[in-house]
Parts: C-alpha cells; sequence; structure tokens
C-alpha cells in the first residue's frame, strides 16, 4: 500500500474510533436533545403560522390540524380575493402583472379561477 493509502486508512479509524467514544447514555441524551431542538423549531413555525392567520387566537386549541385546516381555509380565501380583484380590475382595463395573478387549485382541488 502506499503511504498515502495508509493515511487515509489510519485516519478513518481514528475517526471510527472517536464516533464510539460515546457512551449509549450521551448517544441517548444528544438524541433526546436534537429531538427536543426539532420539536422547539416545529412549534415556532406553528406559531408563526398562528400569527399570520387571522381565525386563529392564542387561547382556542392549537392542535397542529386546526392550525392547518384554519390556515388553508385563509389562503383560500385570500387566493378567491385575489381573483375576485384581479377581475375588477381587468373590466377597468387595469393591467395587473402575471406575478400577482394566481391561477392555480385551491386546498380543496377546485380551480378558483373560473
Amino acid at each position: 500500500m502506499s503511504g498515502q493509502a495508509d493515511m487515509e486508512i489510519s485516519a478513518a479509524r481514528r475517526k471510527a474510533t472517536k464516533a464510539s467514544v460515546l457512551s449509549e447514555e450521551q448517544k441517548k441524551a444528544h438524541h433526546i436533545a436534537s429531538e427536543q431542538k426539532r420539536r422547539e423549531n416545529i412549534r415556532s413555525e406553528f406559531d408563526k403560522i398562528v400569527s399570520l392567520t387571522p381565525t386563529l387566537t392564542e387561547s382556542e386549541n392549537r392542535s397542529e390540524l386546526n392550525i392547518l385546516t384554519k390556515s388553508a381555509d385563509y389562503i383560500d380565501q385570500l387566493r378567491e380575493e385575489n381573483a375576485n380583484l384581479v377581475e375588477m380590475c381587468r373590466r377597468k382595463g387595469i393591467t395587473i402583472p402575471e406575478e400577482l395573478v394566481y391561477n392555480g387549485p385551491t386546498s380543496d382541488g377546485s380551480d378558483i379561477a373560473k
């Protein structure tokens, strides 16, 4: 074997040895901490959604399903309002940039741009 190959194998062994230095208890503690951080990040993002959705309040049931359902309903409402405003502008001869016009389906799969 070449000297370079020996060095690479040696480095790989050192990494493997360092990785196994953690006890099972330490690995479990790291896993628990990582999972708690992940859950905290998810909760933080749900809190942002709650603050952006007028039909959600801090005091009501804030299950993830409730948050997602009411948020989807609110987005559908905004899309419908957008479609109405776009149509009103078109009737008045006002040109709307295409990036401001939503033509996709609603959360229930129906198309609002009829």
